[in-house]
């Protein structure tokens, strides 16, 4: 899928620069923007409508509920870290898995699944 246009917010650093550099070519991820406030993150993905949504977790921001980016962009595929930085939560709530660079390709490359409200 090229040319995913990609968020990261509250995705440390080390992370992000894996994610940047492990994805770009191989699923065609180009990130638009990374957002360090969780707080005001809402309101810059509403003007950003970004395709992939990925939230991190940072010890000093509260994380970014990924059930209330769902409901804003339907359309994007939102992903989350798991606070240990070791598993890849989403799209779905219940679909967990190791973070590697193979598991997050994979889940980039698919539709993300229906929004149930």
């Amino acid at each position: 899928m090229p040319g995913l246009r990609a968020v990261l917010v509250t995705v440390p650093h080390l992370v992000a620069d894996l994610i940047r550099h492990g994805l770009s070519s191989r699923v065609g991820l180009c990130i638009v923007a990374e957002l360090t406030d969780a707080e005001s993150a809402i309101e810059s993905l509403g003007a950003l409508a970004p395709d992939v949504v990925i939230i991190g977790i940072r010890a000093t921001a509260p994380p970014l509920d990924a059930a209330s980016v769902r409901t804003l962009l339907p359309q994007a595929t939102v992903l989350a870290l798991s606070s240990d930085l070791t598993r890849l939560i989403g799209p779905g709530e219940n679909d967990i898995v190791e973070l590697t660079p193979d598991t997050l390709a994979d889940r980039l490359s698919r539709p993300s699944p229906p929004t149930t409200i």
